[in-house]
């Protein structure tokens, strides 16, 4: 076997306590071996390699990426490949914010055996778990580019004491070794792009450890923790994330394309929700009436009526 790669392959073999694999995977398995890449298998994930050329992106899945039962691919595959740019998707098959022993281990192998030296430029690439692998193994290749949206920093409960969503990956794997802490692996970025909703205390505290003099915080409040999708709504997913992948995206761009928000009805509805708990009904229902003039939505409709509801005033006591 002549390429190292294949070569590092070839040497990991899920073993007896081994997660199962997924369904959807044989499709995405064919191709990247056909067409020269490789095919890593590990107890709780696999590594799933399909080259390019110009920039190797390495994508984390996320905790909904098993939704697809049909063709599984690696997060973002379809946009990767579609710039002509290689792939090493990691799936997961137990969702231990990859802190399986032999995932670290063939990940540092696959470094070693030069993958990332083959391309010009490498950049990490997830969406919330995802977002921590990005962070996380970025010192295997430094200087790389990380787009992390909505990451978690750790899991360690004495690092982040206010984390109390993902309790039961904190009970999977061991969380006291190497490749724990993005706040640190972070810092080895060229550039580092880290959104997150403000507005999501915990969100927030986990951004607030991800620093660095390379690190670009672009907050997006009312975005919630699903940004990709807010993004894809907006239309600006594609090219906000290519931008970033290549180190290109500024905060100037990133204003610019998020001034888009403004017609975005579930960041409208979440906006406005928020305005009227705070007891601002009547700055709610002007905002309201004014996206009503350029988007028809049966949502922001019952919420203009609730709003005016709210502000009407109440019968007259004796």
């Amino acid at each position: 076997m002549d390429d190292p790669l294949r070569a590092v392959a070839a040497r990991f073999h899920p073993g007896p306590q081994a997660s199962a694999l997924p369904p959807g995977l044989d499709r995405i398995r064919a191709i990247c071996e056909a067409e020269g890449g490789f095919w890593l298998e590990t107890d709780h994930h696999v590594l799933c390699y399909r080259p390019g050329r110009d920039r190797l992106i390495v994508s984390f899945d996320n905790l909904s990426s098993d939704r697809e039962t049909s063709f599984r691919k690696p997060f973002g595959h379809d946009l990767m490949v579609a710039q002509g740019w290689g792939n090493l998707g990691v799936i997961v098959k137990r969702k231990d914010w990859f802190q399986c022993p032999q995932l670290k281990a063939a990940m540092v192998a696959v470094a070693e055996a030069g993958l990332y030296a083959r391309y010009p430029g490498v950049s990490l690439y997830g969406s919330s778990m995802g977002a921590f692998g990005a962070a996380l193994f970025a010192g295997l290749a430094p200087g790389a580019v990380v787009l992390a949206f909505a990451p978690q920093s750790t899991l360690r409960p004495k690092l982040v004491p206010f984390e109390t969503r993902y309790r039961y990956g904190r009970g999977l794997g061991d969380w006291s070794g190497d490749f724990t802490d993005a706040a640190r692996s972070i810092r080895t970025a060229s550039r580092a792009y880290v959104l997150y909703d403000p507005c999501l205390e915990q969100d927030r505290l986990h951004a607030a450890r991800l620093t660095g003099p390379n690190v670009l915080h672009i907050p997006l409040p009312h975005f919630d923790h699903k940004l990709p999708p807010m993004l894809l709504r907006m239309g600006i997913l594609k090219e906000f994330t290519l931008l970033a992948l290549r180190g290109e995206l500024d905060l100037a761009q990133a204003r610019r394309m998020l001034r888009r928000r403004r017609d975005a009805i579930p960041y409208v509805l979440s906006l406005l929700a928020a305005a009227q708990a705070r007891g601002h009904a009547r700055l709610a229902l002007k905002a309201a009436e004014s996206v009503a003039k350029r988007v028809d939505n049966h949502r922001l409709k019952a919420l203009r009526k609730d709003l005016a509801q709210a502000i009407r005033p109440g019968p007259a006591t004796a």
